[in-house]
């Protein structure tokens, strides 16, 4: 019986003396990692792998502001003709253009010349004597230097004419396409070569009457 007391006391005893150097054991690793350094370790990361990010500058108010468009429109120049003003008869129409400064002008360095003229179911006659002035006449001429007949209808047309562009337009669209009711008939009886010598190419209204039926 002492004998297993003293197994046990003794067992017991080397238990204890065990646990105590298993537990210094433990106190001692801890306090020699406590002690030692820990080494920094560093990670190297590759330049290629590290995106660089860039600022884009911002724009300044000049680049910002836009300019605003200016469209410029060039007119063109419009060519605008004195109005011819009203007239009761073909008769006035043609006596005004004669002695307007632009449609007739250079008419008073003309030598002699006499036109016949049938409108509106009359015969008239306009010319100019050396040196003279321009004047109508009613009735035949015997010795006209052409024969003009412009239908009624055309001659009203005429009178309707705002201005010397038209009257001309008028004048040659009758005369190069008659139609029936509406046309115009020019017969020059005297050589062209001698119209114009006496200055029927220098004279507008004279250059329409006579130069288109050349």
């Amino acid at each position: 019986m002492l004998s297993i007391l003293l197994t046990l006391q003794l067992g017991a005893i080397l238990n204890m003396s065990r646990f105590f150097r298993r537990k210094k054991s433990v106190k001692e690793e801890a306090k020699t990692a406590e002690e030692e350094p820990v080494e920094e370790v560093q990670v190297e990361v590759p330049e290629s792998s590290v995106k660089e990010t860039v600022e884009a500058p911002e724009p300044s108010a000049e680049e910002t502001t836009e300019a605003p468009e200016v469209t410029v429109t060039e007119k063109a120049p419009v060519s605008r003709q004195p109005t011819i003003p009203y007239h009761a008869s073909i008769q006035d129409r043609l006596m005004y253009m004669f002695n307007d400064s632009t449609i007739g002008s250079g008419i008073e360095g003309t030598d002699e010349f006499y036109i016949e003229f049938m409108a509106m179911g009359e015969r008239f006659w306009i010319g100019k004597a050396p040196l003279g002035k321009v004047s109508i006449k009613v009735g035949a001429m015997t010795d006209q230097d052409a024969h003009v007949r412009i239908s009624n209808d055309v001659a009203a047309i005429l009178l309707s004419a705002a201005n010397f562009s038209e009257f001309s337009k008028v004048f040659m669209h009758y005369y190069k396409t008659p139609e029936p009711g509406k046309f115009i008939k020019i017969e020059v009886r005297k050589p062209i070569t001698d119209l114009n010598r006496r200055g029927y190419a220098r004279v507008p209204i004279m250059k329409l009457l006579i130069g288109s039926a050349r």
